[in-house]
């Protein structure tokens, strides 16, 4: 029997158990993944090593563990040794190198250990003399585990690109029904951060690298399978492998998987173009976006169309699903949603628990104009209807800032608008005029981030000193607290804190002997509690009832020996304590009209003669260093 020669660039073809055995076993036990370290996770320094191995890994793994179920792997794992050649035999379903196995098989960067590999098969240059080598033995190999993840913590070249935390992929796939068995991930050790404030990016950029080895890959799609076990991609006959896309040296999936489409009145700016976008059209995917963003003809969830290599079609586009976890570039709290988990069922290797799903805000229930159309005609068309651009926003970034909340109030924020040294790329200009940009000049203005298709929108940020990180601006780390002597609008980070818009005028402080008004104002973080009906706002201990939504809470308290004067905007209390009300039993309250401002605590600066007229009352504009922190990481896979 002729014997088919097929090309290697992941190895395929690990033999586990025979194809009408394995399809017969029902995706109902918890995935396990077995992690094994190269020596260089070893060799970060004792902080890193701590953090990486007792929280970052554990938790990530136990993540996907509780996640994700599988057609459990009864059988030892025994990996298939990389060939000398990149050109392989395929025999029975078995895979065999030209003469020789390589005397060293990696995983990414790691080495795979000779326990973990099955013996080397061989046939001649012709596909004749197939045979065992008798100079190898098969290791004792990987019980009790559906997946191996080989860690590996190299500062390689990949790490100095942009500001990658990590990378991953699969490396090996089973042979009966394609799942891949192993993979590895490269975490970079100087981008490895062990601030409290950074821990759950960096949770969640593992999580990220984790799943693209499990599925979420562009070289994977072409292997999905439906849930019957058959495969969504046609199959060549002599190697039951799909078809290879030449180009791009990938297997070219099947458009059962991933269409593309085109729209065709794509607005921008001067005007419209055709837009061709690739849409992952699995059946719950499907379900999961459509439901998501109230629009039941949208074709299927889009992916990532720009990033090259590593980042396009292996991520959803971000402009569609900003703070999803699984968009090419981490910009703020991001969540796993049930879109994400819906494409890794539709892979026919996983069941998912959708209980471990996170929120998803961004685009919730806003429609087929929203999912369907560029951000250009989103703000345009509800501007002229009088209603809320968000999230996409339209004020640049200059002195003085003026910073917002995020939708869920996690976070204070600001709008990426910033302008670009060179003109954007015409798909990617989505302004015809600009409050304060001079005409003829909107070509050079847009989002900060490139991923979302340069569209502007509210995102989370960073202080800056001297570009030395000071604190962030997600409301609930202690640790982003500002100094007290700079806390001019009395700000409390925290557990219990979310994000509040202030009044349209600045806040001040008043000393007896000058005045300071604070530049860059907006928004800012308080505690907060739900009690009797009503929403209570905490303002340096103090409690401020709300009565009702757009309330204007009028401030005037003593702090580090100043009198700080300014408002908060009460947010409606069901936004807030609708849900804990609800557990309790209880309702919101609302009130046509709140009490006169006596009915909230008021401190007074009580000054002598003597001081007022010993200094003259100086106004000085006070002013953070504020830099926006658009790419905290990058996400590229191979």
């Amino acid at each position: 029997m002729e014997v088919p020669l097929v090309m290697l660039v992941v190895i395929h073809g690990v033999q586990l158990e025979p194809l009408h055995v394995i399809r017969k076993r029902s995706i109902n036990q918890a995935l396990r993944i077995l992690l094994v370290y190269d020596e260089s996770v070893y060799r970060l320094n004792r902080d890193k090593f701590s953090l990486i191995n007792n929280t970052i890994l554990p938790e990530a793994v136990r993540f996907w563990e509780q996640a994700l179920m599988v057609r459990q792997t009864k059988e030892v794992i025994r990996l298939n040794r990389k060939c000398e050649s990149s050109q392989v035999f395929v025999k029975n379903s078995m895979t065999y190198c030209i003469d020789s196995c390589k005397a060293v098989t990696l995983c990414g960067e790691v080495q795979v250990p000779p326990e973990h590999l099955d013996v080397c098969r061989v046939c001649n240059s012709t596909g004749q003399d197939c045979h065992e080598d008798a100079s190898t033995v098969a290791g004792q190999g990987i019980s009790n585990a559906d997946f191996v993840f080989y860690v590996s913590a190299l500062q390689s070249d990949r790490c100095h690109k942009g500001l990658t935390v990590a990378y991953a992929a699969h490396c090996q796939q089973e042979a009966a029904l394609d799942r891949p068995i192993a993979g590895h991930a490269n975490l970079c050790p100087d981008s490895i951060s062990t601030k409290p404030q950074e821990l759950q990016t960096l949770l969640s950029t593992v999580k990220h690298e984790i799943l693209h080895a499990l599925g979420f890959s562009v070289s994977l799609y072409a292997f999905f399978r439906d849930d019957n076990g058959a495969p969504r991609t046609p199959r060549k006959p002599d190697t039951g492998k799909p078809y290879l896309n030449e180009k791009f040296q990938i297997h070219q999936w099947s458009e059962d998987t991933i269409r593309k489409v085109v729209r065709t009145d794509w607005a921008v700016r001067g005007g419209t173009i055709n837009r061709t976008i690739d849409m992952f059209v699995t059946p719950r995917v499907v379900k999961e976006v459509r439901d998501h963003f109230g629009c039941q003809k949208l074709e299927g969830a889009e992916l990532e169309d720009q990033g090259g290599e590593g980042t396009a079609l292996t991520h959803w586009e971000k402009r569609v699903l900003e703070n999803e976890a699984m968009t090419g570039t981490h910009t703020q709290s991001s969540a796993f949603s049930r879109i994400t988990l819906a494409l890794m069922e539709d892979s026919g290797w996983y069941r998912a628990n959708y209980s471990m799903a996170s929120p998803l805000t961004w685009g919730r229930g806003l429609g087929c104009n929203f999912a369907m159309r560029s951000c250009k005609d989103w703000i345009i068309s509800n501007t002229a209807r009088g209603r809320s651009i968000h999230p996409f926003c339209v004020k640049v970034k200059r002195d003085p800032l003026q910073t917002e909340c995020t939708d869920d109030r996690s976070s204070v924020a600001l709008c990426n608008l910033v302008r670009h040294s060179t003109p954007l790329a015409p798909q990617y200009q989505n302004f015809d005029s600009l409050a304060y940009v001079p005409v003829g000049e909107e070509e050079y203005f847009g989002g900060s981030v490139s991923l979302a298709d340069h569209c502007p929108y509210i995102q989370e940020f960073t202080w800056r000193s001297k570009n030395v990180v000071v604190r962030g601006s997600q409301c609930q780390f202690e640790d982003n607290n500002p100094k007290p002597e700079k806390n001019f609008a009395l700000e409390s980070y925290g557990p219990n804190s979310k994000c509040f818009d202030h009044s349209e005028s600045m806040w001040e402080e008043r000393s007896c002997r000058q005045t300071r008004e604070w530049q860059h104002w907006g928004s800012g973080c308080y505690q907060y509690r739900c009690d009797h009906g009503r929403l209570h706002i905490l303002i340096a201990n103090k409690s401020y009832e709300c009565f009702y939504a757009g309330q204007k809470l009028n401030i005037q308290l003593m702090g580090e020996g100043w009198l700080h004067r300014g408002a908060v905007i009460c947010p409606s209390c069901k936004e807030l304590c609708n849900s804990e009300f609800e557990r309790r039993g209880e309702r919101c309250k609302v009130s046509e009209e709140a009490p006169a401002d006596s009915y909230y605590p008021r401190d007074e600066l009580s000054c002598s003669v003597a001081s007022l007229l010993s200094y003259p009352t100086v106004a000085m504009l006070l002013s953070a260093a504020i830099l926006l922190s658009s790419t905290l990481r990058t996400n590229q896979c191979t």
